[in-house]
């Protein structure tokens, strides 16, 4: 077990080590009150089991994933070097949120222009998604055991559900985006657009879907852009501290589920 009587195990590189068998809840709750993780908290799991994963991101853990080098093992390895050894998942919790709550969303004219020459699609083709995005980004972090766990928590009954927001114009796939479910709360991950303004207008339709089904907030994570966090600003988006985030995270995350066809 990672974690015992409190004390941290870390890899080479500092991040936390989380097993299978470790209570994120506890996890958190001590990054909280340790005055040290000041910014971004990192933690290393040890499996993308899907059940694992799905707890981690119930506990509001934002899961990317990297590949294993000397730096990133939680063993030490004199020859491994800079060796692709697999795959890892990735546990981030930000010291600063960005969230939007739904009372302060604001759609352009522009844009409430534009949307109206799409149709938006929910959890229609999760898998076409997922894979365009990779197209467009790389598989930078959605590595392969991330993306075939992703797929699975799209499918099965888990305390996270991975979805697709997606718009379409003349029946074809113009933007789309995946992010995850938990609660009443929605967490934006990653998307895609293959036309001039379908993403602009698969983000509004998305906003307006989750205000209409009652969402508490969206979960934008965090982002070092300046342009993607002045657009996120621009919505309505607003700065909160981790403390606050998890307070509010685990209120929203304990009401149910109930936005139309989501599941």
């Amino acid at each position: 077990m990672a974690v015992l009587n409190d004390t941290f195990s870390y890899n080479l590189n500092g991040d936390i080590i989380i097993a299978k068998n470790d209570n994120p809840d506890r996890i958190i709750d001590k990054i909280i009150s340790n005055t040290e993780y000041d910014k971004l908290v990192r933690g290393i799991g040890l499996t993308f089991n899907k059940k694992f994963i799905g707890d981690l991101m119930f506990s509001g853990f934002y899961i990317t994933s990297d590949i294993l080098n000397k730096k990133t093992l939680w063993f030490d390895l004199d020859n491994a070097d800079k060796k692709q050894l697999g795959y890892f998942p990735l546990l981030n919790i930000w010291k600063i949120q960005t969230v939007l709550f739904f009372d302060n969303l604001h759609i352009s004219r522009t844009v409430n222009r534009i949307k109206r020459n799409y149709e938006l699609r929910i959890n229609y083709n999760f898998k076409n998604v997922l894979n365009n995005i990779i197209e467009s980004h790389g598989n930078v972090w959605i590595t392969p055991p991330l993306k075939k766990t992703l797929l699975k928590l799209n499918k099965g009954n888990y305390k996270a559900k991975s979805v697709s927001f997606e718009v379409y114009k003349n029946g074809e796939l113009k933007a789309g985006e995946i992010g995850i479910i938990t609660g009443k709360i929605y967490t934006s991950y990653s998307g895609f657009y293959n036309e001039s303004s379908a993403g602009s207008a698969q983000l509004a339709m998305m906003l307006n879907y989750l205000k209409d089904n009652n969402f508490i907030f969206c979960n934008f994570g965090t982002d070092d852009s300046v342009k993607n966090n002045l657009y996120k600003r621009k919505l309505g988006a607003v700065y909160i501290d981790r403390l606050d985030f998890i307070r509010l995270w685990r209120e929203g995350r304990k009401l149910k589920e109930n936005a139309g066809n989501l599941l």
